[in-house]
């Protein structure tokens, strides 16, 4: 591993695995989806570097922000350069200084590299980006090596002004048995939608692996070798990790920012002020990493006059408004249709994220900064760099003293307060979706086992019923469901629905337990997932 790449080993080890059986003769084409800035492309890069295989010629294109033009002369150069460096060549890395190495070995191949570019010259890009695409065909089986082909931010292929771009990219993905396509987006609805839509393939379907920003454990790990020698506590590193929301980009940023700072003031361990400080230059100092990057995320999404008003929205959704309707309420000139209107761009631009009723801000750290920098500037009436800034630190000092009283809750506290969140909100868990209505009178009760140890539980009254919520941070027995049921039949107690809370997997025997009771099942994850749709801190087990 290089020294700027950290953990994904579970999914470097899945395409090491997909690359492997290519070569034996099955081909499962993969989709690795994710947010921005949580870790694909260097993901990708990494693998890559790992990858040591001469009967492998891997292709890597980048497309954010390219042209038809950039694709062909990357594609070909890069086919072209990998096969001279399998046979001991060593070429320029010009399309002319390549051609003239391998054309002796293979002439076709390289035939078929100038057709594309002949064929672009004469502006007939449908016929070079088909000659293009059938490349791999032609050199795999002039050569009788394999291809991995990694397209980065595949969706920008509709927009090199090919007609049918996607279709006639699956027409060639389907033929071509001895290549591996791996299709890398950081627009998961539109990059879903293009997978389920237009690479819809009779052979060769794409299997999709979602990339997640960093758990808190793999968080706190992450930060843990960052920092090296230099000490910071479990809570502050609990606190990074919620603050940036896991993603590896922003960690990383604040962390460096941090082993500056530890330098300056010759410190060996890291205390609030000195993450206040980091957090301050980083994210509201305009000349700050990440303030430059939200700057250009905020310009991006409201660029243009029709979306001026998608910076009202993104304010009120930043200060707490998660349905249309509390969005309405909160400005009555706005109304539902161009509400969602906006809401369905936002989401398509991977800035909002929809669960069900809710709408929030996918990225928290950007929601912070706008809520906290963006809005501020936007809205104070005098400019006083000075006072905004003091402000600024103020609330990152009381965000990191909040922090820690709520982590310290016990998790009946924690989800009690989560539960008084909802009123009559649908949200969606691993694929299932949940009708969560208001909850009233929450009260914790006790349930005793028959040898003396207590199950905690949470009663929870709806106007439909009772819920039950079986709390657990240790894994749960067999006897827990047991008590629990037990005690519903003694008291004549037909719950409207009974939800096991447990901070550990469940194994198979008790999962399959709970499932004849009708129960369902919240682990940390899902937990979490409820959590961050009303910007809650994330449970620690």
């Amino acid at each position: 591993m290089n020294g700027n790449f950290y953990g994904r080993k579970d999914i470097l080890a899945l395409i090491k695995r997909r690359v492997a059986d290519l070569k034996e003769g099955y081909r499962q084409n993969m989709a690795v989806l994710g947010s921005q800035y949580v870790g694909k492309s260097a993901l990708l890069r990494q693998f890559l570097s790992d990858l040591d295989d001469e009967m492998i010629v891997a292709v890597y294109l980048d497309l954010e922000g390219r042209d038809i033009d950039y694709v062909a002369s990357k594609f070909v150069r890069s086919v072209l350069y990998r096969f001279a460096r399998i046979k001991g060549l060593c070429p320029g890395e010009t399309l002319q200084e390549l051609l003239a190495a391998v054309e002796q070995f293979i002439p076709q191949t390289a035939a078929r590299a100038g057709d594309v570019f002949a064929l672009m010259g004469k502006n007939r890009l449908s016929e070079a980006y088909d000659a293009l695409l059938a490349m791999p065909e032609v050199f795999s089986y002039e050569t009788g090596l394999s291809c991995l082909i990694i397209i980065d931010e595949f969706q920008v292929l509709d927009g090199l002004g090919v007609p049918d771009a996607f279709s006639r990219l699956a027409d060639r993905i389907t033929t071509q048995k001895r290549s591996l396509y791996v299709l890398a987006s950081s627009y998961e609805e539109a990059a879903k939608r293009i997978l389920s839509e237009q690479l819809t393939l009779l052979f060769g379907n794409f299997e999709v692996v979602m990339v997640e920003p960093f758990d808190l454990h793999q968080s706190q790990e992450f930060i843990t070798a960052r920092m090296g020698s230099i000490n910071i506590g479990v809570q502050l590193k609990n606190f990074l990790a919620d603050f940036t929301g896991g993603r590896p980009l922003y960690l990383d940023i604040i962390l460096q920012e941090l082993i500056n700072l530890a330098s300056v003031y010759k410190q060996q361990e890291i205390y609030a002020p000195l993450i206040a400080q980091a957090v301050e230059n980083m994210v509201f100092s305009r000349w700050g990493a990440l303030s430059r990057h939200f700057e250009l995320m905020m310009g991006r999404v409201t660029a243009g006059k029709s979306n001026r008003s998608v910076s009202d929205l993104l304010m009120l959704m930043a200060e707490g408004r998660y349905r249309v309707k509390d969005l309405q309420d909160a400005d009555a000139s706005m109304k539902p249709a161009a509400i969602n209107q906006r809401l369905g761009y936002l989401v398509e631009e991977d800035v909002v994220e929809r669960n069900g009723t809710h709408f929030h801000i996918k990225d928290k750290m950007f929601r912070y900064w706008i809520k906290y920098v963006f809005q501020k500037r936007v809205q104070s009436i005098e400019l006083e760099p000075d006072r905004l800034k003091m402000d600024f630190k103020d609330e990152i000092l009381r965000s990191m003293s909040d922090f820690n009283a709520t982590s310290r809750q016990d998790l009946s506290c924690r989800v009690t307060e989560l539960l008084q969140c909802f009123d009559n909100d649908q949200v969606r868990l691993k694929g299932r979706k949940y009708k969560m209505p208001a909850f009233r009178d929450v009260k914790p009760v006790k349930l005793v086992h028959s040898g003396g140890s207590q199950c905690d539980v949470l009663e929870a009254q709806t106007d439909e019923g009772t819920w039950l919520l079986v709390l657990h941070k240790d894994p749960l027995a067999e006897s827990d469901i047991n008590v629990v049921t037990q005690e519903m039949r003694s008291r004549g107690l037909k719950p409207r629905h009974c939800v096991i809370v447990s901070l550990s997997e469940l194994e198979d025997g008790v999962r399959l337990r709970a499932l004849e009771e009708r129960m369902w099942i919240w682990n940390e994850p899902e937990l979490n997932v409820l959590m961050s749709l009303f910007n809650k801190p994330y449970i620690v087990s």
